[in-house]
């Protein structure tokens, strides 16, 4: 009997997180995604309307010098499917090189294609009205309609938001 009650138990926890969770995602105001630019690896400058052809993608803002953020993009290449690396665009922190590097070291290449860019400026985090990373923010048809934001501990709940969303 207390076997099944803690299952009970990690049920109704584990269905309460996952609302709480749907339902900040969900009470955030939809919006345009904002006006900025950020930089390609080639030095181009690319507009916040501009950063991929998908109409629906996850957007993940990262640092360097982050840990969270390193959990996060090793999950985003151990994903190991094109269809889900194509739908999730980077932004990197810093300067061009940097960012790079970055990338290079926690996603590997047969990961599939992924699109990511330098905030060299802090011009998007500004315009995101960020506070902290990493940050998740899902987009559709050019509108901000969700975003998770902060340590993310537990890597198959992370998984499970971004491919549905990008699967969607």
């Amino acid at each position: 009997m207390t076997k099944t009650f803690r299952r009970f138990g990690r049920g109704v926890v584990t269905a309460f997180v996952l609302a709480g969770v749907y339902a900040s995602a969900a009470a955030i105001e939809q919006r345009a995604i904002p006006s900025f630019t950020v930089t390609r690896l080639d030095g181009a400058i690319v507009d916040s309307r501009q950063l991929t052809a998908e109409t629906q993608y996850v957007l993940l803002y990262v640092r360097p010098d982050c840990r969270p953020c390193d959990r996060l993009l090793a999950l985003v290449g151990s994903a190991n499917s094109p269809q889900f690396t194509s739908r999730v665009v980077v932004l990197v922190s810093g300067e061009t090189n940097t960012g790079a590097g970055y990338v290079s070291r926690q996603i590997p290449a047969e990961a599939g294609p992924l699109t990511w860019y330098a905030d060299t400026d802090g011009g998007a985090y500004r315009a995101l009205r960020l506070t902290g990373a990493p940050v998740l923010i899902g987009v559709k048809d050019g509108q901000v309609m969700w975003s998770v934001a902060g340590v993310l501990n537990d890597a198959s709940t992370v998984e499970s938001v971004v491919r549905t969303w990008v699967t969607y």
